[in-house]
């Protein structure tokens, strides 16, 4: 049962009041309905959480809210509360839901409602959820009783929260703060979900997310970055409210799509950007516990310095963004559950992901932006195409959704702590770096005190997320690939002995995938130039 009930409903009442009031509109937004930090909170304390859904691409004739455990989903087999909203004759249902699909799942949730619970109530009158159980039914005249309607819900949820769960051993709320399993659960999951991912692949982007909380995909266009990012971030996170997707745009010129602005005739109002970057910020600000994530999508369709310098500059200061001048926080709405501060220090819990492709309608960046990150790079041969036609299928983000949610925690306090390495690990590192350095300062290409230290802390988490079997020059190999080699760009004259020293370096210590990217690197010089993107 849930405590301090009325606590809940001062705090659920409001979310309600948005879903009913997007659910009647015409055309619904598409965006779900965000969770106030109370909310929230009383959520989590239960080891359960809130979703909405208005349809995904086009609005759906029964939007719906439901409370779900870690990993659940209402396309998976299982039982759940519901509030469904019948666009057709609008009317609300408060219902003992029951999935629509007979998709298989295991996870830890109830599958059936007991039939002492439901044997006297009638099915949902809509062939769509059909077979769940309408507990109250609000005509059009009470929709909007907000109170009756919380009431009836609590009752499900407190019924719910009631029944044994399918598999009892499984605490994804309360298991303790570790990584140990982490590779080889996240890797088993994706594989699971028809993710193409390699098991070093997945592991060089964990590692570089834990290393600097900024990192960048780059690649051949449909190879997988976006997929990558979105389905880790669905995939570690216990709600679609931790993370956010969003595509930039060629029009991006300042900061106003990423951080928005105050009103300037309403100065008690704040234009929050539609596409949600403010808010999944603000979240992640009022749960530092959880992981939150911000996929930018194609990344460079815009110069990334006009409209994200405050967010680089912050993620290296850790100062304060300026957003408004006013005195006190400002709302988009009256029901605005995410009031926006005068400043915002960028949350630690905070990971930010960006896509690029390189084509003729993008604009590189510039090497003090890929200083900033690790850049993996995306390629496909001809043997991952024959292995994908073998099979060909997408990837069920639905069999990912929270099962990694036991590890948010943990990854969020990985994340924030200084990382070093032991004695033998930190001499080998410093002989290393020390050699190349030498190699890329003819050019002017040698790194700062900034990229070294993220390489260590880099070196720190790849070895401690591969467990026994690690070894050192995996590690070097992998940064001198993400870290060092994106920068490079030039002539023949400029590049090609810098290429050559950097090519006997990864010879001499065993650096394949570096190695491989200087000779492609080398072979691009023949028509006189070169760069690190392969476009």
């Amino acid at each position: 049962m849930l405590s301090n009930q009325d606590q809940f409903k001062a705090a659920f009442i409001p979310y309600l009041r948005q879903f009913v009031q997007q659910a009647q509109l015409e055309t619904p937004a598409l965006a779900q309905v965000p969770v106030s930090p109370e909310l929230g909170h009383i959520c989590r304390a239960h080891g359960i959480a809130m979703k909405t859904s208005f349809g995904m691409g086009s609005p759906t004739v029964i939007p719906w809210m439901a409370c779900f455990y870690p990993g659940q989903t209402a396309s998976k087999e299982g039982v759940y509360p519901v509030i469904l909203y019948r666009r057709d004759n609008h009317t609300l249902s408060v219902c003992y839901g029951v999935s629509a699909t007979t998709q298989a799942a295991e996870g830890d949730w109830p599958r059936k409602w007991p039939a002492e619970l439901v044997q006297t109530l009638p099915f949902f009158g809509h062939k769509k959820y059909g077979e769940s159980y309408e507990l109250r039914l609000f005509q059009t005249d009470e929709r909007n009783d907000y109170l009756g309607i919380a009431d009836a819900f609590l009752h499900v949820i407190d019924d719910y929260l009631a029944l044994s769960r399918a598999t009892p051993t499984l605490e994804p709320f309360m298991s303790e703060i570790s990584l140990n399993g982490f590779r080889e659960q996240s890797h088993a999951s994706f594989t699971r979900a028809g993710l193409r991912v390699s098991d070093s692949l997945l592991l060089r982007f964990a590692a570089s997310l834990l290393a600097k909380r900024f990192l960048i995909l780059t690649g051949l266009s449909g190879s997988g970055k976006t997929k990558l990012a979105h389905a880790f971030a669905a995939w570690i996170a216990e709600t679609e409210d931790q993370y956010r997707l969003v595509a930039v745009g060629a029009d991006w010129t300042t900061n106003e799509n990423v951080v928005g602005y105050q009103d300037a005739l309403q100065t008690g109002i704040y234009r929050k950007p539609s596409n949600g970057v403010l808010d999944v910020i603000l979240r992640a600000e009022n749960d530092p516990a959880r992981p939150y994530f911000l996929i930018l999508d194609e990344m460079n369709l815009s110069h990334v310095e006009r409209y994200f310098a405050d967010i680089l500059s912050a993620v290296e200061s850790g100062e304060k963004i300026a957003l408004h001048s006013a005195a006190e926080s400002l709302k988009a709405s009256e029901d605005d559950p995410l009031p926006v501060p005068p400043k915002l220090r960028l949350p630690d819990n905070l990971f930010i992901v960006g896509t690029v492709n390189v084509d003729e309608t993008t604009y590189m960046f510039s090497p003090k932006v890929l200083d900033r990150a690790n850049v993996i790079e995306f390629r496909a041969t001809a043997d991952d195409i024959a292995a994908f036609l073998d099979a060909p299928s997408k990837v069920d983000m639905d069999a990912l959704a929270g099962k990694g949610a036991s590890f948010g925690s943990a990854f969020v306090a990985e994340a924030g702590p200084a990382a070093g390495l032991d004695g033998a690990t930190a001499a080998d590192l410093k002989a290393r770096l020390t050699e190349i350095f030498g190699a890329l300062a003819p050019i002017g290409a040698e790194f700062g005190f900034r990229t070294a230290h993220e390489i260590t802390r880099f070196t720190h988490f790849h070895a401690k997320l591969s467990g026994d079997g690690w070894q050192f020059k995996d590690a070097l190999d992998a940064q001198v690939l993400q870290k060092l080699l994106p920068k490079l760009h030039g002539s023949e004259r400029r590049l090609g002995p810098v290429l050559k020293a950097l090519e006997a370096f990864c010879e001499t210590h065993h650096c394949a995938a570096s190695l491989g990217k200087i000779r492609r690197m080398q072979d691009r010089l023949k028509d006189g130039f070169t760069s690190f993107a392969e476009a």
